[in-house]
């Protein structure tokens, strides 16, 4: 259950360099669109009764707006990412200071906004592990992705901080590099895929964890549309996805949100990239 998330606003965001087949460095970013789609996510969380903390960026860390890939956090538990490329490392450490309940501008401490404190989990520095973008909890699971960011090693480590195995699926296709970008678990055993970012073995493994599986199709995984939130009977989903995954998603008993992610998309994310959910087991 997620009734709060962080994000961070992307003050300073601009395709700086290239780590992902999506980024290309002639692609300029509009800032004052990127910020206009950021505000939309903002109010469809608040208006689907989501708190919204916010995370300052840092000048010279352009991706921190991706801010699931700040960590993970369970409870009362903050796994800080050890991110793959150097240009993104110093993201996590002002995640950590963050949730030590230190802001980065010295505003109110996220203590004081969600009464919890918060201890701090870290894996050695030669294992990545890049959180949410590579780890879900849903129904009382944890699923965690590795292979193309995250080290296939950070689960064991994973597993000593949670206290159980998480359930592990590779991510094997460049265009789609973090689990949050071909894998959505929507709650009571319903899971969205793109079924091209699995091996055989997966897709097997998928099967049979989830009740029902919902496969994307080619022209909703152009607009990364797994990457999205479901919270409080709520999808919110980047805009332009196909009417037939949109029925497919109502009748599954959400209200739709589709909100324009053009900006982002520009660096390879969409809704859930920008979210931190702090879930609650």
């Amino acid at each position: 259950m997620v009734s709060t998330v962080l994000l961070c606003p992307p003050n300073y965001y601009q395709i700086e360099y290239v780590i992902n087949p999506w980024m290309h460095l002639t692609n300029k970013v509009d800032t004052n669109r990127a910020m206009e789609e950021f505000d939309w996510v903002v109010e469809i969380y608040k208006r689907i009764g989501l708190e919204v903390l916010i995370i300052p960026q840092v000048q010279g860390l352009p991706d921190m707006t991706y801010a699931a890939n700040l960590g993970f956090v369970i409870d009362n538990t903050f796994i800080k990412s050890n991110l793959k490329f150097p240009q993104r490392r110093k993201e996590a450490d002002f995640a950590e200071e963050f949730f030590r309940n230190k802001s980065t501008t010295g505003s109110t401490s996220i203590t004081s906004t969600t009464g919890r404190k918060f201890k701090i989990k870290t894996l050695p520095s030669d294992v990545y592990f890049e959180g949410q973008g590579d780890m879900f909890y849903k129904d009382g699971k944890f699923f965690m992705g590795y292979g193309k960011r995250s080290s296939k090693e950070a689960s064991h480590y994973i597993r000593e901080i949670i206290g159980e195995e998480p359930i592990t699926f590779e991510v094997n296709d460049p265009y789609f590099y973090h689990l949050d970008t071909c894998f959505a678990p929507l709650g009571n055993g319903r899971v969205v895929i793109n079924p091209r970012s699995f091996n055989k073995q997966d897709l097997s493994k998928l099967k049979k964890t989830f009740k029902k599986v919902i496969v994307t199709s080619e022209q909703d995984n152009k607009l990364l549309c797994c990457n999205l939130v479901a919270a409080n009977g709520a999808i919110v989903i980047g805009q332009g996805i196909s009417k037939d995954f949109r029925s497919t998603l109502k009748k599954e008993g959400y209200e739709v949100f589709e909100t324009p992610m053009n900006e982002f998309l520009k660096g390879g994310g969409s809704v859930k990239c920008l979210t931190l959910e702090l879930f609650n087991s």
